[in-house]
């Protein structure tokens, strides 16, 4: 699925791929609707008239923006490293070149200047249609109150459950696909960054020093493009942020006299690791997991456990080990 965040195409290309992509799903909207429209022939026109909004409405409103919601919201995942189910994988790159074949194959040049036409062009005609059925709907809707306001039971029939539930799919269809589909890239995008920023901070320097003053309990991450800077972090927050979990999970197999002897938790540290970061405000601290886990290993011998495997290099019981890459 190609991003535009790092397409080379030029930005007049990929607005006119976007009017493209809009105007061929305003289209194949007019025609599935269309189908739904006639399929409800025989029932209420209010059916009929709200189904021909819907068509005007698609013209107006690209399904871009729904992508882009979805892209906000995000995939609901634990970790970014988390794999979107195969089914909803392939179900979104089956979908996407049919919904967006101008961005998805990356149209340029006249073949787009002539799709645009094209399109225009159906588009005129798809609206044409549209606003004659508006008013005969309209019309129709008009008629059938009439004629309930004299008797009650002169009413058209409904859909019935068939046919209503093969409606409700059709809306399902239409909303829930460019959500789902924003929010599969946004992940895929996530797990992309996250990789390039693992593969650079991987073998990065990790600076620990003691904490400066002023901060109490707090902690702070800031992330440039240079680097991440983590101000006034216990180790247990530290290990916590490398692994993606809240500090909470983070626990220390040792008895400790006090909370200022325990080593976990009793020292605050300013911790600095430098390395080029790709897109800084979508920062994953994951990317932090093997910097942090080797320099806790070599400085400390810190030992750190994930779903009962030491993970490399692997402490020593509080014995540092000599400093080797990962």
């Amino acid at each position: 699925m190609a991003t535009g965040r790092w397409s080379p195409i030029p930005h007049g290309d990929r607005v006119s791929a976007a009017l493209v992509d809009h105007l061929w799903q305003s289209v194949g909207v007019f025609a599935l609707l269309w189908g739904a429209a006639a399929l409800a022939r025989g029932s209420s026109a209010a059916v009929r008239l709200w189904t021909w909004r819907l068509a005007a409405l698609k013209f107006l409103v690209p399904f871009a923006v729904l992508f882009a919601v979805g892209r906000w919201v995000g995939y609901p995942v634990a970790f970014t490293t988390d794999e979107v189910p195969p089914l909803l994988s392939w179900l979104v790159d089956g979908l996407t070149p049919i919904a967006a074949p101008a961005r998805t194959h990356e149209v340029a040049g006249p073949a787009l200047a002539g799709c645009v036409l094209v399109l225009l062009a159906a588009s005129i005609a798809a609206a044409r249609v549209i606003r004659d059925h508006l008013r005969l709907e309209h019309g129709r809707v008009e008629a059938e109150a009439a004629r309930a306001a004299l008797d009650p039971d002169d009413t058209e029939p409904g859909l019935g459950f068939l046919r209503g539930a093969l409606f409700a799919a059709l809306a399902l269809l239409l909303v829930s696909t460019p959500l789902i589909g924003g929010a599969v890239e946004d992940h895929r995008f996530g797990r992309e960054l996250l990789v390039e920023n693992s593969r650079a901070l991987r073998d990065a320097d990790v600076v620990m020093t003691q904490a400066a003053p002023g901060m109490g309990e707090r902690m702070r991450i800031r992330v440039t493009a240079g680097g991440v800077f983590i101000r006034n972090a216990t180790l247990q927050e530290l290990a916590g942020l490398a692994y993606g979990v809240s500090r909470f999970m983070v626990r220390g197999q040792h008895f400790v006299t006090s909370q200022k002897d325990d080593w976990l938790i009793g020292e605050r540290f300013d911790i600095t690791i430098a390395g080029r970061i790709v897109e800084p405000g979508r920062f994953d601290t994951y990317a932090l997991r093997r910097p942090v886990t080797r320099m806790l290993a070599n400085r400390y011998g810190y030992e750190l456990y994930l779903n009962g495997d030491c993970q490399p290099p692997c402490g020593r019981y509080g014995v540092p080990i000599p400093e080797k890459p990962l």
